[in-house]
This record gives C-alpha cells, structure tokens and sequence, in this order.
C-alpha cells in the first residue's frame, strides 16, 4: 500500500499538482471567503496599485454594493479601467501613485504594465529574462520607458474627501507598500482602517524586496495583527517568483 501510495503522489508531482492529507479540523477558507464573512456588502476600499482593474473585478464580484476608490499611475493600464468602470456610480479612478510625500517621481514602465515599479529589476534574474523572453525583449529593454508620475498620499486623500472608514486598503505596488503605508500613518493611527490588503514579494527580481517588518513597524503599533498569508512558493528556490498575499486585521473591529 505504501509503494502504491508513492507512486500515486509522484504521478500527480509530474502532472503539477501536490496530493495532501485532509485534516477535517481545518477549514481552508479563502481571503474573499473571509471578508465576505468579516464585512457588510457596501463596503469603501481603497485599491492602491489598481493596474488595469482586476481587483476591482474582483471586488465587484464579491460585494454586492462596495465603494471603491482605485490608484493607478500608468495611464495606459488606467485607460482600461476606465473603458470598463467610468460609468459606475461608487468607482472613483485616480491616475496618480500614492506613497509617503506628495511629489513627482520617475516611474519604471515595463512591458508587462502590472510589473511596473519605482525600483530597478535586477538583470541576472531568471525573473526577468523568462519575462522579456515572453514579450521578445532584450532584459535592459523590458522596461520599455520612464515616465515622471505624481505621487499622493493617502492621508491626504482621505482628508480632502472627508472619508471616515475604510473597509479594506488593498496594495499592490511592486515593492512601494512600506511608502504607501508611511502615508497613511495619521489614517493608520485614528483606526480609520479595518483590514490592509497586500501583497509582500521576498524575491530578487528588483533592487529592493521587503520583509514583514517593513510593514509591521506601521502596523503592529496601530492595533493590526497578522490573521492571513497566501503564498504564491513557498520557498526562494522554487520558481520564478516567491511572494505572498497577506492580510491584517485591525483588532479594534474583530474579536481576534
């Protein structure tokens, strides 16, 4: 039977897929499962690092009446979004970057729009030439331009628009997330957010990667506690890519 079973997982190994034992204590919830249960169905989230609008999409088709005020420095990416969304009614786009200070930065465009950033990519990663080989680019050509953008705050935007509470701040900035977070310190400290949303890469691909604690030193003083990570490898050596999707919960809200 142990022999069968061996061949059974290396069989399915080869097919990609990871056979596990189900422990019937556990319930594998997903993140949308778990706001959907943590949340009413109008909620206000800022979705920082929009690109071209799937996570609105995914928003959209979780809550029935959500909020959603989304930032976006590319304009070709923001264009999408605002093929698809500039008719709804409770979806605000702002085509500018959010991070710690109010200025004008130089923003690194590459061909794939979500991988744009502020920091370098890293030229000898495997990362970057399976990427430019996708887009038949030279890895000093994957970033296809340069473009000054401004940037915000979200401090500030939250006092220009009166905004009270928000549900969710969703991050997905490319290594940026720590700036994003020193710009809300004032919205951080006055508990007006529920849940932070982000992701949190710990891989080589650009000059800089980030670790917990470059996002904990805002969090953790603030009542938020880590409740959720969903890693995409588990490991630096696996694949092209190590990162996760993790979410904070603020303690003031839940019982947790």
């Amino acid at each position: 039977m142990k022999r069968l079973k061996r061949f059974v997982k290396i069989f399915f190994n080869s097919l990609g897929f990871d056979l596990k034992r189900i422990n019937p204590e556990v319930k594998n919830l997903s993140f949308d499962e778990i706001l959907k249960q943590n949340l009413s169905q109008d909620p206000l989230i800022l979705d920082v690092g929009a690109n071209k609008g799937q996570t609105i999409r995914r928003f959209l088709d979780l809550f029935d009446n959500p909020t959603i005020h989304a930032f976006e420095p590319v304009e070709e990416a923001i264009q999408k979004i605002r093929e698809n969304y500039s008719t709804h009614r409770n979806i605000f786009i702002n085509n500018h970057a959010l991070g710690d200070k109010r200025e004008t930065k130089n923003f690194n465009i590459s061909h794939r729009t979500e991988n744009s950033t502020f920091h370098q990519f890293n030229s000898n990663t495997k990362w970057l030439k399976t990427r430019s080989r996708q887009y038949n680019v030279g890895v000093n050509e994957y970033v296809k331009k340069v473009e000054k953008v401004n940037i915000g705050t979200i401090d500030d935007y939250v006092a220009k628009n009166k905004i009270e509470k928000i549900d969710i701040l969703k991050m997905d900035t490319e290594g940026y997330e720590d700036k994003v977070l020193s710009g809300a310190i004032n919205t951080l400290r006055e508990n007006k957010i529920k849940i932070v949303l982000t992701e949190l890469a710990f891989d080589n691909v650009r000059d800089k990667y980030l670790s917990f604690s470059d996002l904990e030193k805002y969090l953790l003083p603030n009542n938020y506690r880590l409740v959720g990570i969903d890693l995409e490898n588990n490991n630096l050596f696996s694949g092209l890519v190590f990162f996760a999707e993790v979410m904070y919960f603020n303690k003031k809200f839940f019982d947790i």
